[in-house]
């Protein structure tokens, strides 16, 4: 478990959470339950970046459903749960929050390639003292093509991908296209 200043390096690089939400429940345990909380506290739940990254919110196991789209690459007998997004739709992901608890390994989902790929080393409190700070997680904060559609105006509503095509797109609906897509490759 990482102490407070190496979750603070988190807060250094991405700052508070604007606007914040709730945050996420991801744990069973109550020993974890308590070391989420200590982290949340520190790191905070909600939208990155002007609104590029979502991050431990109440809402994100809504995304959940997305993973079923993507059974075909996925381990299956496999608990896993969303604990964040990117505005292009590139998902965190926990496994086995129940057994591993804080210690659970976390993968990403890059819908746009059709892969998910698990890192050694990858867990929550290295996801934020490490992996994002360091931009460790390949494309994930790369906003480039986010920050040009901010600049013409555009604007992403809360459930909204920025999609390769002309217009934001829902993103349970993005996943489920993009996983059928790269299913029939």
């Amino acid at each position: 478990m990482s102490t407070d200043s190496e979750i603070s390096i988190f807060t250094h690089h991405f700052g508070r959470p604007n606007p914040a939400v709730p945050p996420g429940d991801f744990f069973t345990d109550k020993f974890d339950k308590s070391l989420w909380r200590m982290m949340y506290d520190e790191v905070g739940a909600g939208w990155y970046r002007n609104g590029f990254l979502y991050l431990f919110g109440t809402e994100l196991p809504l995304l959940n459903l997305a993973l079923a789209a993507w059974a075909h690459i996925l381990e299956a007998e496999v608990e896993r749960t969303v604990i964040g997004r990117n505005a292009y739709g590139m998902l965190l992901v926990a496994e086995s929050t129940t057994e591993e608890g804080t210690d659970a390994p976390i993968g990403l989902l890059d819908p746009a390639a059709g892969t998910y790929t698990k890192f050694e080393g990858l867990d929550f409190a290295g996801l934020l003292s490490d992996w994002l700070p360091e931009d460790r997680l390949p494309g994930f904060l790369d906003q480039a093509a986010y920050d040009a559609f901010r600049q013409s105006d555009g604007q992403l509503l809360a459930h909204e991908v920025l999609a390769a095509g002309p217009a934001p797109e829902d993103a349970l609906t993005y996943h489920q296209r993009m996983a059928a897509q790269h299913a029939g490759r």
